[in-house]
Order: C-alpha cells, then structure tokens, then sequence
C-alpha cells in the first residue's frame, strides 16, 4: 500500500525557542510581573553584536516570552522584536 502525501497541508513552521531567554522572562515575570529591561539588552546583544542567538530563534522566543510582557513595556517590546527582525 503506497501513501500518497501529495495532498497534505504543510506541517507548520517549528518554533527554535531559546530557553535560556524563556526561562530569564518566566523569572522575571515571577519575581516582578514583567520582564527587565536588562533582558531586551542581553538577547540584542547575543543576536546582533555576538551572533550566539539566531534571529529566527530570537524572534521565535520574543513572540513566545510576550505573555511575560506587562502593558507598560509593550513599546520597548515591540521595538526590540522590530530591531532584530530588521538585524
């Protein structure tokens, strides 16, 4: 019996998310309700300046950590995802 796999929807696109960066925003997110500015700085850091982070696996990251984002923060966390999607 053959399979034809022709006729499939395409599976979705897998999401690298970076754990170390989740797990600083879940810390962050427990300890004061939003996630510290330093932790913007050290992911653009390691995605621009050190290349340690892949773009897609930080934009990845970005979009899963909003959750941990308090409405306050919301500019400078659409500013850093801007930034490394135009890196």
């Amino acid at each position: 019996m053959r399979i034809d796999f022709s006729n499939t929807t395409p599976r979705p696109q897998f999401q690298a998310v970076n754990q170390k960066y989740l797990k600083k925003a879940e810390e962050w997110y427990r300890r004061i309700g939003d996630i510290d500015s330093s932790w913007y700085e050290s992911l653009c850091d390691d995605v621009i300046l050190f290349k340690d982070v892949p773009k897609q696996d930080a934009i990845d990251t970005i979009n899963v950590a909003r959750k941990y984002v308090n409405e306050g923060s919301k500019k400078a966390y659409d500013t850093l995802l801007k930034n490394i999607k135009n890196a």
